[in-house]
Parts: structure tokens; C-alpha cells; sequence
């Protein structure tokens, strides 16, 4: 008789070690899978009065832009924000453009991990001078 309720116990708590993998494993899935914790606290940033620069400009040449300044709105992880003015930047690439006005879209550069949700404008009118 005394073996017999030792082997009972013994299959219950078989039973109760299984149940309560079962149990563990559903609430793994249900957290990370079914409802997972929201990601890191984002943040939104606008930097004004980004400064418009210059690539390929051949030697001598100049050139102007309209506006000289965009604004740039950015997303990011809020430890990243705010980024500091020089780590954002508005280029024109003039390199290929013969003297003239032209319309030009921005390459926008932001630090690593932010993510730029847009400038304003997204494009400047570039005026490029030959010089005399």
C-alpha cells in the first residue's frame, strides 16, 4: 500500500511539473509573440535652420540656394535626441549641373539610428555661377 501512494505522488508531481511547463511556455508565446512589450520610448525631433552645403562644386564656381536653409523632423530612441546641429546635415549634389538655375532634392544625413521622417523642403533651387 505504501509503494502504491508513493508511485501516486510521485505521478502527480510528473503531472504538476508538466502542467506547469505547458503553462510557462503559453505565457513565453502569449508576451513576446501574441502581445510583445512595446519597443524602446520613441521621440520626435525638428531641427530648424539646417544650413544647405555644397558637393561637386568644381573650383571657382559658386553656388546659391533657395531657401539657404531647410527644416529636418526626425524619430528616433529618445536617448539618441536630440542630435546636435552638426550631426545634421542638407546636401545639394551640384556635381553633374552646368551653370544655371536648378531644382535639386536634398540627400539628408542624420546620426546612425535616428530616422529622418522628413525635410522641409525637400528640395531647394540652386542657382550654379561659371566663373569669368
Amino acid at each position: 500500500m505504501r509503494l502504491r501512494l508513493s508511485g501516486l505522488a510521485s505521478e502527480r508531481a510528473r503531472l504538476f511539473l508538466l502542467s506547469l511547463i505547458v503553462a510557462l511556455t503559453m505565457w513565453y508565446y502569449v508576451v513576446t509573440v501574441v502581445n510583445p512589450p512595446e519597443r524602446a520610448a520613441t521621440a520626435s525631433l525638428l531641427v530648424r535652420n539646417v544650413a544647405v552645403t555644397f558637393v561637386g562644386l568644381a573650383e571657382g564656381w559658386t553656388a546659391l540656394a533657395s531657401p539657404r536653409s531647410v527644416d529636418i523632423e526626425m524619430r528616433g530612441p529618445a536617448g539618441l535626441l536630440p542630435a546636435r546641429a552638426p550631426d545634421v546635415r542638407a546636401i545639394a549634389d551640384v556635381a553633374a549641373l552646368d551653370s544655371g538655375a536648378h531644382q535639386v532634392p536634398l540627400r539628408i544625413q542624420i546620426p546612425v539610428g535616428i530616422t529622418m521622417v522628413r525635410a522641409l523642403p525637400p528640395a531647394v533651387f540652386v542657382t550654379v555661377v561659371r566663373p569669368q
